[in-house]
This record gives C-alpha cells, sequence and structure tokens, in this order.
C-alpha cells in the first residue's frame, strides 16, 4: 500500500517539475528552492512544535545536512547547466543511476562472496541485477541520452559531469532519507531535512548567481509569471514529495522506494503527453511509440524488482560469513 503512496509522491513531483519546464530554468529554480525550503520549514515547525535544531546539531547531523544542501544546488542550478550541455535526456538518463545503486553495496559484497552466501541469496542478487539492468535499459529508450551530445569534448564532459552529480545528489537523498539507524523517528528525518532546505536557500542564490553569466537568465529573468509557476513547482516538485517522501520512509524499505524512483522518466513522459493534449504543455513534450515501448519496460522491470528485493544480509569480517538482520548466522 505504501509503495502507492511513492507512487503518488513522484507522480505529484512530475507535475511540479512541469511548471518548471514554462519559465527560465533558474529563475524557475530558485525561486523552486526558496518556496520549497519555506514551505517545509513553516509544515515541520507546526507539526512538531519545535523550533529547527540548528544550535544542536551533532557532527553527524552537520554532514548530513551538508551532503542535502549540497545535492539540493546541484538540483536547481546543475541540473538546467548540464542539460544544456548534453541534453536534459542524458541528464535524466544518468541521474537515474543514483536510486539504481542504491543498496549496490550489498550486492557487491554478496557477489565478491558467492560461495559463502545462503541458499537463494546469490540468486536473488543476480535477478535483481538482471531487473534493475533492464529497467535502466528502458528508461535509456524513454529518455534518448545520445540525442544530446553535440557539442565539444570538453563541454561534453562537463556535462556528463553534471548527470553524474544528479544521480549522486539522488543516491544520498534517498540514503539519507532511510538513514533509521541515526533518525528513526519520521519526526527527525523531517526536521534534518528541513535545516538542510533552509541552509540550501543562501548556496543556490548564490549558484545561480555565479551560473548566470554561463546560462544565461537567472536574476534577470525573475517576473511575476516565473515567481507563480516557481512557486507551484516548489510546493509540487520540492515541499510535497519531502514531507511525503519523510513520513513514508519508515514504512516503505529503501529497496522498494529506490526501484520506484526509476519511473520516474516514464511518469513525467506521461506528464508530457497529457500536457500535450490538454494544451498546457508544447506538443513536443508528448511521447513517440518507442517512449510508450520504452516506459513499459521500466514499469514491468521496476515492479518485478520489487518483488525479488536485494537479500537483507550483512558481511562479517571477523566471522568472515554472512549475517542475518536479527544478528544470527546465514
Amino acid at each position: 500500500m505504501y509503495g502507492i503512496v511513492v507512487f503518488g509522491e513522484l507522480l505529484i513531483q512530475q507535475i511540479g517539475w512541469a511548471f518548471n519546464t514554462l519559465a527560465d530554468p533558474l529563475a524557475s529554480g530558485l525561486v523552486t528552492g526558496v518556496v520549497g525550503g519555506l514551505v517545509i520549514w513553516g509544515w515541520t515547525v507546526w507539526r512538531t512544535r519545535r523550533a529547527l535544531p540548528f544550535r544542536s546539531l551533532t557532527p553527524y547531523d552537520r554532514v548530513i545536512v551538508g551532503r542535502l544542501a549540497v545535492g539540493l544546488v546541484v538540483i536547481n542550478v546543475l541540473y538546467p547547466y548540464g542539460s544544456q550541455l548534453v541534453g536534459m535526456g542524458a541528464i535524466i538518463t544518468m541521474s537515474a543511476l543514483g536510486p539504481l545503486c542504491s543498496n549496490g553495496g550489498v550486492l557487491w559484497t554478496i557477489f565478491r562472496h558467492p560461495k559463502e552466501a545462503p541458499d537463494g541469496v546469490l540468486r536473488d542478487a543476480v535477478l535483481s541485477v538482471a531487473f534493475r539492468v533492464a529497467a535502466f535499459a528502458g528508461v535509456v529508450v524513454v529518455n534518448n541520452p545520445g540525442d544530446g551530445f553535440e557539442h565539444s569534448l570538453w563541454e561534453t564532459v562537463i556535462g556528463i559531469g553534471c548527470g553524474l552529480l544528479g544521480a549522486w545528489s539522488f543516491w544520498n537523498y534517498l540514503h539519507c532519507l532511510y538513514d533509521e539507524e541515526h533518525y528513526p523517528k519520521a519526526e527527525d528525518r523531517l526536521r534534518i531535512l528541513a535545516v538542510a532546505d533552509l541552509v540550501a536557500i543562501p548556496l543556490t542564490a548564490l549558484a545561480v548567481w555565479g551560473a548566470s553569466p554561463l546560462l544565461g537568465g537567472g536574476y534577470s529573468e525573475l517576473s511575476g509569471k516565473v515567481v507563480l509557476l516557481g512557486s507551484c513547482a516548489g510546493i509540487l516538485s520540492f515541499a510535497v514529495p519531502t514531507i511525503i517522501g519523510a513520513w513514508v520512509s519508515g514504512k516503505v524499505s529503501l529497496n522498494v522506494s529506490s526501484l520506484l524512483y526509476l519511473l520516474d522518466s516514464p511518469m513525467g513522459c506521461l506528464i508530457g503527453f497529457l500536457g500535450a493534449v490538454w494544451g498546457v504543455l508544447p506538443a513536443v513534450q508528448a511521447p513517440g511509440s518507442l517512449v510508450w515501448i520504452g516506459m513499459g519496460i521500466v514499469f514491468l522491470a521496476a515492479l518485478a524488482a520489487v518483488r525479488c528485493p536485494i537479500p537483507k544480509v550483512k558481511w562479517s569480517k571477523k566471522e568472515n560469513r554472512f549475517i542475518l538482520p536479527m544478528g544470527d548466522p546465514a
């Protein structure tokens, strides 16, 4: 049931991103970050009846806040920059590597010690990898990343770097959101996210100012229309998904959530199709027949991978064997 909630979260997020496509990406991204951060702050303080823990952050909290804030700057600034260099399709495709690689360390450990793996664990790991690769292949078909590589080698390298940073930002967000070891309560996770969102506002503002000469737009494109569209995007693509994500993270595993995040591209195409049909978005956003096939591949492969999760085992170097979640030898 909670997987459906995550699905709804991603759908709301894609509707919010659609508003950003109607305005200058840097200016809209700035407004999105400011409005989204303020809404999350207000909601968190109202919901918890407590001020945000700026002064009581532990060293670990500061690292998490810094990582999340940098990730937000990547999304709001480097995303549009990278999309101009290698195309949005390539950026979205590379960003999908983030959720795809969640729990990758567990798989790597299993493949390093295949003989010691308990019955069925190696098989489940192989199937999980196969389904994830199939889902990523569908993402490639949906986004057609090869179309955007038309610039110089140096610009292409920078664009790929932006895409890989986007992948890291999504991976980082999921791992921080599902860090139940340090933040067992949804309230604790939401408070840390709110702090990071506020810290990211001045960083995003500074980054937009620095990126404007490279990309054009930014502060010079701010207008009532951009503020309105960016505010809608901030609420729908940023604030609401963050609040839902923090609430559902204790009820859905990282494995399931990361796989559902691979449906991000197909749902974006679906929103583009509906927007084009209704005349709200440009007709170019309507997907072609090949894209529909790719969407089907992603949906089927991701759902199959959900049914075949990554085994929950840990490797004990001291005992040289796998340990089950409850601490029993596997």
